[in-house]
């Protein structure tokens, strides 16, 4: 029942309002027929003028159409060279994949060589340390290069000086040739005249034998006085030299081995030789003045080398003028600590007497020597 009452009163509202719609409906279907009838009189007068209007517009759709029958063969042309344009874009996108690739490879390459530049860096300050220390060491070396220049000067005017010495030597060398050979006239003549005087003394025999024993037991005096005076020295230098393996006595002659006296390749004395010729001189000397003035004795000096050839750039030719220059400077050592010069000989063998004939460093360390040797003076007088 409730439902029912609401219902009609629903009924009851909605009626008004259904009627006044449709009185609105009404009104505006009116007015569009009026709009219509209007539009249809404009209508109708524009009418007669759209036929030109038509015409008009056909000559346009006819161009028109033409138009767009050009603008079809353009756009096909277009598509045509669309579709050639795409094809070279997809070529040229495999080639910019292609430089993508190839330009990764590019930058690791880069970096591998910007790696390898820092290394070259590091390398070139390490190379410039180096330089300015290499600097350094040529500034230091041209110094003593400058140093070993005046001492080569220094040198050279040593060795002018020798030369003087020398050619003043080979003059003494050359004086004592020419005495030797008036020695040896002189000897020819003795001969003779001792072949000549042989016949005379045939009949004084007796008289000639008497004087030649007083003239042999006075030679024997003089002998024993000087072989005497041999043990005397030969003792004190044992004395001098014992213990020492670089100094001997060999029979009647003791050897000093040259690197006693000399430094390797030189021919003057050394500091060690000078000393051992002062003590050799002093004992000499003080032998002497116990000896009778009247014996003609003499201290032989002879210089001797080993069998390897001169190096280049020395003052001397060949181990002849090496042995006889070792000699010279033994001799005039010991004149200038006071030996009478007339007691004194030196001459030089070179490698052709050698102690020991092998080829080995010992053998060739006993060849290189000085040896000495009291001798009677056989000068004529």
């Amino acid at each position: 029942m409730l439902q029912n009452r609401i219902r009609k009163k629903q009924l009851d509202y909605t009626w008004p309002g259904f009627v006044d719609a449709l009185s609105s409906l009404l009104m505006v279907i009116i007015f569009v027929l009026m709009i219509f009838v209007i539009s249809q009189f404009f209508i109708s007068q524009k009418m007669s003028g759209q036929d030109e209007a038509l015409i008009k517009l056909k000559n346009n759709l006819t161009e028109l159409s033409e138009l767009l029958s050009l603008e079809r063969g353009l756009t096909s042309e277009l598509t045509s060279q669309l579709s050639v344009l795409e094809e070279k874009i997809i070529v040229i996108k495999e080639e910019l994949i292609k430089e993508k690739e190839i330009t990764k490879q590019y930058q690791e390459e880069i970096r591998g060589t910007k790696n390898i530049i820092a290394l070259n860096e590091s390398e070139i300050n390490e190379l410039k340390i180096a330089l300015e220390e290499k600097i350094k060491n040529t500034t230091q070396l041209k110094k003593e290069v400058s140093d070993l220049n005046k001492q080569v000067n220094q040198k050279n005017l040593e060795i002018q000086s020798k030369d003087k010495t020398l050619n003043a030597n080979k003059k003494e060398v050359n004086q004592l040739i020419s005495t030797t050979l008036q020695l040896k006239n002189k000897l020819t003549q003795l001969q003779t005249l001792l072949s000549a005087y042989k016949a005379k003394d045939k009949k004084e025999n007796v008289k000639t034998l008497n004087l030649g024993k007083d003239v042999n037991s006075a030679l024997a005096r003089r002998v024993e006085e000087l072989e005497k005076f041999k043990s005397d020295f030969f003792g004190r230098v044992k004395e001098l030299i014992k213990g020492r393996k670089e100094i001997r006595i060999v029979g009647d002659r003791f050897v000093f081995q040259s690197e006693v006296l000399f430094s390797l390749g030189s021919e003057e004395l050394g500091v060690e030789g000078q000393l051992e010729m002062q003590k050799l001189a002093t004992t000499l000397m003080e032998i002497e003045k116990s000896l009778p003035t009247d014996i003609d004795w003499i201290l032989q000096i002879e210089g001797h080398t080993d069998s390897l050839p001169v190096k280049k750039g020395q003052t001397y030719r060949d181990n002849w003028e090496l042995s006889t220059k070792r000699a010279l400077s033994v001799l005039r050592f010991l004149i200038k600590q006071g030996i009478d010069p007339n007691r004194l000989s030196a001459s030089g063998y070179g490698s052709f007497q050698p102690i020991d004939k092998k080829n080995t460093k010992s053998a060739r360390m006993k060849n290189r020597r000085i040896e000495m040797k009291i001798t009677q003076n056989t000068k004529i007088k």
